[in-house]
């Protein structure tokens, strides 16, 4: 599903975009207090995050991305043959 996978990117790369977008303000505010769009940058910032994650356990729960094998002596659920070190 590739449009899949293009949604959580550019969520992702929404994600990044606001957290610089927080730096600049950060760096652009002055001692003031005034509200420099910070806070709202990194709010938006949590919230791409946190649709990310959750699109991501929502596809793999209905079966629309699959995890990778993590078992080091199985690929796709056959075993690897393994060669014995000489002695």
């Amino acid at each position: 599903m590739w449009w899949l996978k293009l949604l959580i990117l550019l969520l992702f790369a929404a994600a990044v975009v606001s957290l610089f977008r927080g730096l600049g303000a950060l760096m652009r505010s002055d001692a003031r207090g005034k509200d420099s769009g910070t806070a709202r940058a990194l709010t938006w910032r949590v919230i791409f995050s946190v649709a990310v994650f959750g699109l991501m356990m929502l596809s793999a729960w209905m079966g629309w991305l699959e995890p990778h094998d993590v078992n080091p002596t199985l690929r796709d659920g056959v075993p690897i043959e393994q060669s014995t070190p000489a002695p």
